[in-house]
């Protein structure tokens, strides 16, 4: 697993699509893209898991709070995110 540390540049939420990409990152020019997506398969309780984590990365952005957002080693799908205590 990878981590990714850093503020939330920028957040896009694509509800049809049930996707969401966050640039994740120190400054605005250097971040990673990842992402959050909810499949059609997901069991109910995965899927509010998934709707948690955008939540809390739509709060990161607003309160200008540093995530640490984890991460297959050769992907970019969020499987877990973390934010420390201020």
């Amino acid at each position: 697993m990878a981590e990714t540390t850093g503020l939330v540049q920028r957040l896009t939420v694509i509800p049809s699509a049930s996707l969401a990409c966050a640039w994740i990152g120190p400054t605005p020019t250097n971040t990673e893209l990842l992402f959050v997506q909810r499949d059609t398969t997901d069991p109910a309780g995965e899927g509010a898991f998934k709707n948690s984590m955008v939540d809390a990365l739509m709060t990161a952005v607003a309160s200008r709070r540093e995530v640490i957002a984890i991460h297959g080693a050769n992907d970019a799908k969020i499987t877990s995110l973390r934010i420390d205590p201020a």
